[in-house]
């Protein structure tokens, strides 16, 4: 039986490739893709991939903060981000939040396959280029979960990245089939929780956290 991979990606030249040079390994199958993280956990609930290879920033819902809600709902699939940061701090918030692989985009093919391999044998794999700074903060313990961030529900961590992204409140709130004055109440939430007053203070706070590019 073959590995089954869910791509997700927000860039579909990416997917294409990544999925050609996937699809030439004789014990992996592609069988799904997404463009955002939303679209991400719908898939992976709906196909049940064994592996969802999954970009780190995608629009709306980011990759890490995917995972994180693959694991609350139970789901079995094993999660392996590929991403362009070669950036110690994502990778230890990416295994904190239940991913099994962390490979930066310019590795050798080799290191997806074999991050793919290790995640279905319930391993981790980090990209070489990062795992000797991965493993001093995790042994040091710096880059533990965020207090502030940890501090919001998924909901309104999702609605933070969206209005970092430059979404309106009533844009969030027909994304999220919400009303604008619940998506309103969730934006007054997180700015009282993170002690924010402004949305370039909001922004920079996103960017610092990883949940959207500079």
């Amino acid at each position: 039986m073959p590995v089954t991979v869910l791509l997700a990606d927000d860039h579909k030249l990416v997917r294409q490739g990544i999925k050609s040079m996937l699809q030439a390994q004789k014990d992996i199958l592609v069988i799904g893709e997404a463009s955002d993280g939303v679209e991400a956990l719908k898939l992976v609930a709906d196909l049940k991939p064994d592996v969802v290879l999954m970009d780190v920033m995608m629009p709306n819902l980011n990759g890490i903060e995917a995972a994180f809600q693959i694991r609350q709902q139970g789901l079995k699939t094993r999660v392996v981000f590929l991403s362009m940061h070669a950036n110690a701090g994502y990778a230890v918030r990416a295994l904190h939040n239940g991913a099994l692989g962390y490979v930066i985009k310019d590795a050798d093919f080799s290191e997806i396959v074999d991050a793919i391999h290790n995640a279905i044998e319930g391993k981790r794999y980090l990209s070489k280029a990062i795992s000797d700074e991965v493993l001093e903060m995790l042994l040091s313990g710096e880059g533990e979960k965020n207090g502030s961030l940890e501090s919001l529900s998924p909901r309104e961590r999702q609605v933070l990245q969206m209005i970092a992204e430059g979404n309106t409140n009533l844009a969030i709130a027909e994304k999220l089939s919400l009303s604008v004055r619940t998506v309103e109440s969730h934006r007054a939430r997180v700015m009282s929780k993170l002690r924010i007053s402004s949305q370039a203070e909001l922004v920079r706070f996103a960017i610092q956290q990883g949940l959207i590019d500079a």
